[in-house]
């Protein structure tokens, strides 16, 4: 099956594909789980990708020449088909011009085209430019060398830009889009020709230099993202000496990955970058379980300290929990401890009242038993009546009536005089013994009573401390963060039986409410990771792997036979076949005999580049799109040629190619003779008498 042939999967057939693959998944959750990763399978459209160089304006001044210091300003219209920067000289300035132009297009030069002793020379580059049918002029101002600052213009038309003098901006529809100080002149440029040219950026996957493999066989490894920069290996060519077939390195097959895109391969771009999703998802998740199993080691060796640990976070839970506070009932015990208080002030209110009689009945004792001393006449009549009243009015007997009874004898009740008696020693002896009897009961119920009272004084004490206790208890849980030091306590207890119980392998005597932390920390650790997302993108990056990998050997089959044809046209002698495949190698033989792509001399492998780019470009005209820019800078393409006439050869077939195939643009450098014969001289840029062109 030929490539026009094969059918392009739209995306709901991909996310159907996708689904079929996954248990319990469809395709819209398919849909969602790759946009969460930044994956998205659009219906591709056909490329249409243009870049033509209309004009290069440099200025600058020359310093350190042997006789041609100075200011120097050059001017050169350009346009499609073949161009060659020529001079019959060496150092003539050929590359220092196609420098000045890659450091246009690309926002930095490239280093093949370097020149150290020239770099420092220009001050002003100016490059118009066609970019997918946008006119755009780009200005770069350099303060320092290989620093510049950028200022981009567009214009209704490009013959608008194109009439502007030298450095001259403002003109009829010219309009300044953006500019850059010297850090940001590549993210301008780059943004711009992306975003024009259709092109996304391509996601690859290295090892980290010196970086150790895992018990799998895998090393830690990082993403890297090639943009702009390293799609214009396509437009700049590589040098001979390179041994890359594409692009400035061979990681993550970005030589094939190039091949693809300017082959317009569907769904090129977005396999990139779900391979890098997938490898970076693959990678954490054995970052995950080296550093568990790394944890699990140190925990293991850790036990105790751990233990230490859980012990003293058991502890501080504990006190937490004792005291937890739930409102209602810190209320309904604030509230109780306020009963009790007043419960326990009428308690001890009431005590004082009793302290009180039992101190007057002991007064009152000790006085009497003070007076039947004092009176031996009213001993006996006081030892057997010491009323407090009259008992017939009960008007209360005052103290001068019973003074009176003890001074003269007379009756505290009725003021008569008392008989005199002559008194039983006994019964004087027994009144007095009751009276003294009465004075020690009242003494003891007075004792009675001040203990009642420091009893119930003590008890007081003890609910007022408990109910500003309970009242301090209501108000640290009004203030709203115990709640979390709770949370925070519990957690560090779980996670801490949790490493315990995996250092000790002790799972099984865990509380349920561990059961997670230790579920997960036992998953990494042995490796038995299933995350949904996973076998999303693996089942996406095979469906991708197969759509791509149809369409690119179809294509490439093409490619393949566009390679021998054109090489061969350029000179590489005796290649046989060529077979590319989807690592980028290019399989090559040469007299029927394999022959490595690096083993090709530096001459060979640069026209095996521009036969393969210009390959490109011929079938994706041959199918109706343009999926390469058109553009190709080659420096010195015959500068290693040795044997003779293959020079020739090489100028003609590149002015050939740039002239018949539709909107091809080849700009070269050379001082070959023969170039003066085959180019017509409105299509040579050279310098007075051919020589110094600045």
């Amino acid at each position: 099956m030929n490539a026009a042939s094969l059918p392009v999967p739209q995306e709901s057939e991909l996310y159907a594909r996708i689904a079929a693959m996954v248990p319990d998944m469809d395709a819209e959750r398919a849909r969602s789980v790759l946009t969460a990763h930044d994956v998205r399978l659009t219906s591709p459209l056909p490329a249409r990708r243009e870049l033509r160089v209309r004009r290069l304006y440099c200025e600058g001044t020359k310093e350190g020449t042997e006789g041609n210091d100075g200011p120097f300003t050059i001017d050169i219209p350009l346009g499609s088909g073949p161009w060659v920067i020529a001079s019959r000289n060496n150092s003539a300035g050929k590359s220092s011009l196609l420098w000045a132009l890659s450091f246009a297009l690309r926002g930095e030069g490239l280093k093949d085209f370097r020149r150290a002793e020239t770099e420092g020379w220009f001050s002003y580059v100016r490059a118009d430019v066609e970019v997918a049918g946008v006119a755009a002029s780009i200005r770069l101002t350099f303060d320092k060398p290989a620093r510049p600052r950028a200022e981009l213009l567009t214009a209704d038309t490009i013959d608008q830009l194109l009439a502007l003098d030298g450095r001259e901006e403002d003109g009829p529809g010219v309009r300044r889009a953006a500019s850059a100080g010297p850090d940001g002149v590549g993210e301008l440029i780059d943004r711009f020709m992306l975003d024009r040219l259709g092109l996304r950026p391509v996601h690859v996957w290295k090892a980290k230099a010196g970086a150790p493999k895992d018990a799998d066989g895998n090393r830690d490894s990082a993403e890297q993202v090639h943009r702009w920069s390293s799609f214009s290996y396509a437009i700049t060519l590589n040098s001979g000496h390179d041994t890359n077939l594409l692009g400035p390195t061979h990681w993550g097959q970005l030589p094939a990955r190039l091949l693809q895109i300017f082959l317009d391969v569907p769904y090129a771009s977005e396999l990139t970058r779900l391979t890098a999703e997938e490898k970076k998802e693959g990678q954490e998740g054995r970052h995950l379980q080296r550093r568990a199993k790394e944890d699990a080691l140190a925990r293991t060796a850790q036990t105790e300290p751990l233990r230490e640990a859980l012990n003293q976070a058991k502890e501080r839970l504990t006190r937490l929990e004792a005291g937890q506070p739930d409102l209602t009932g810190l209320l309904a015990d604030a509230d109780a401890a306020a009963q009790r208080v007043a419960r326990n002030q009428a308690t001890h209110q009431q005590a004082e009242e009793q302290l009180a009689i039992a101190h007057k009945a002991r007064l009152k004792d000790a006085r009497n038993s003070r007076r039947s001393r004092q009176s031996m006449a009213a001993r006996l009549l006081l030892g057997a009546l010491d009323p407090e009243a009259c008992p017939r009015c009960d008007r209360e007997i005052g103290d001068k009536r019973r003074a009176q009874e003890d001074s003269e004898h007379r009756c505290a009740v009725c003021a008569h005089q008392l008989p005199e008696l002559e008194e039983d020693p006994e019964a004087q002896a027994a009144a007095m013994q009751r009276l003294v009897d009465r004075e020690n009961a009242s003494r003891t119920a007075e004792d009675q009573a001040r203990g009642a009272v420091q009893a119930a004084g003590s008890v007081l004490e003890a609910s007022r401390a408990a109910h500003d206790q309970a009242q301090h208890r209501l108000t640290a849980a009004r203030s709203g963060d115990w709640y979390a030091t709770l949370e925070a306590a519990r957690r560090e207890v779980y996670q801490i039986e949790g490493a315990l119980a995996v250092a000790t392998g002790t799972h099984a005597e865990l509380p349920a409410a561990v059961g997670d932390f230790v579920s997960a920390e036992n998953t990494a650790a042995t490796g038995q990771v299933e995350d949904p997302d996973m076998f999303v993108l693996a089942a996406a990056t095979k469906v991708l792997k197969q759509v791509v990998a149809e369409h690119s050997r179809a294509l490439f089959k093409e490619l393949n036979e566009e390679i021998v044809r054109i090489a061969r046209k350029l000179g590489v002698t005796n290649l046989t076949s060529v077979s590319l495949d989807l690592s980028g190698r290019v399989n090559a033989k040469k007299s029927g005999a394999p022959r490595k792509f690096e083993d090709f001399s530096p001459t060979e492998r640069l026209r095996m580049r521009i036969a393969a780019v210009v390959g490109m470009i011929t079938i994706g005209r041959k199918h109706g799109i343009m999926s390469h820019p058109g553009l190709l800078l080659i420096d010195a393409p015959t500068a290693e040629e040795l044997v003779p006439g293959d020079a020739r050869l090489v100028l003609e077939t590149l002015y050939e190619t740039a002239a018949t195939v539709p909107g091809m643009q080849i700009v070269i450098t050379s001082i070959e003779e023969a170039l003066w014969e085959i180019f017509p001289s409105d299509r040579i840029v050279t310098g007075p008498e051919n020589r110094q062109l600045f």
